[in-house]
């Protein structure tokens, strides 16, 4: 492995051992490209890591822990990821919602159980989250892909009229009761918005959706166990990664093609604010 000091070339620098950062390097490896990842922690992974916090052999996640996304996303799902040690554990009931009454909403694998579970409002949550269910992997990868003319315009255009609202408005248009409500509004929280925002209604419906159609795993033996397969898959295709390695300034870079930053903006700011960038 080459030294920090080293005056190695590369075509390109990821800056950032996060998914996005994985993502990136291993896309350009894959491509033939030599691709080095630098992480100023000393191990891989950004918010994909697990640590004994508490009490030795106990391990936790320190940051993500649940990976709905992750078992969704078109780039990720066609990774070898299981031939270099990732095993996801799907349960049943994917996620819950509990009322101040005792009472609790619950999502489960099965869209027609979840309906049933909802009483008078199951048959208002089939004709929302149906049509989407049917057929699904070509919808998120087509609503997971970077802006582009749609492929599928008119199931696009379906979901989009429903996704453009707000979480509130949605939810009190289609269903009556509290479970259904707070169970849609609980998943589209995850929007960090106002759940009376527009828009927020479409991360609401692509993360129940997700439940239904390929689950919320857990990785075995925590999350990073997901940085370490990708680091191990991402090295067999030639790439390096050094660890231990902060970035402060443009000048700990080695020479490259191109550098991509998987970082805050405000830390990119701090490492590069003065620089001028074609774009």
């Amino acid at each position: 492995m080459t030294s920090p000091g080293s005056s190695k070339s590369y075509d390109a620098v990821v800056i950032g051992s996060g998914p996005n950062g994985f993502a990136a390097a291993i896309t350009l490896a894959r491509a033939g490209k030599s691709v080095l990842i630098l992480e100023a922690k000393d191990t891989v992974g950004g918010g994909m890591r697990s640590a004994e916090l508490t009490l030795p052999g106990f391990v936790h996640d320190v940051c993500s822990a649940i990976h709905p996304l992750g078992a969704t996303s078109p780039f990720f799902r066609q990774l070898p990821l299981k031939e270099f040690g990732l095993e996801f554990i799907h349960p049943d009931a994917p996620l819950a919602h509990p009322l101040e009454d005792g009472r609790c909403a619950v999502l489960e694998r099965s869209l027609d159980a979840t309906a049933v579970s909802l009483g008078a409002d199951g048959n208002a949550y089939r004709r929302l989250l149906g049509p989407l269910s049917t057929n699904p992997e070509p919808l998120f990868d087509e609503l997971l892909a970077p802006f582009h003319i749609p492929k599928l315009p008119f199931r696009m255009a379906g979901f989009g009229l429903r996704a453009m609202r707000s979480c509130v408005g949605l939810a009190n248009a289609k269903f009556k009761g509290d479970l259904a409500k707070a169970l849609f509004a609980g998943n589209a929280g995850h929007s960090v918005l106002p759940l009376e925002k527009p828009l927020t209604a479409a991360v609401g419906l692509i993360l129940m959706l997700s439940g239904h159609v390929f689950g919320w795993p857990v990785a075995k033996g925590g999350s990073g166990s997901i940085a370490k397969a990708l680091d191990s898959y991402f090295r067999s295709l030639g790439g390096e990664v050094r660890t231990n390695h902060p970035v402060n300034a443009m000048s700990d870079l080695p020479p490259a093609r191109a550098y991509l930053f998987d970082i805050s903006p405000r830390n990119l700011a701090r490492i590069a604010g003065n620089q001028r960038f074609r774009i």
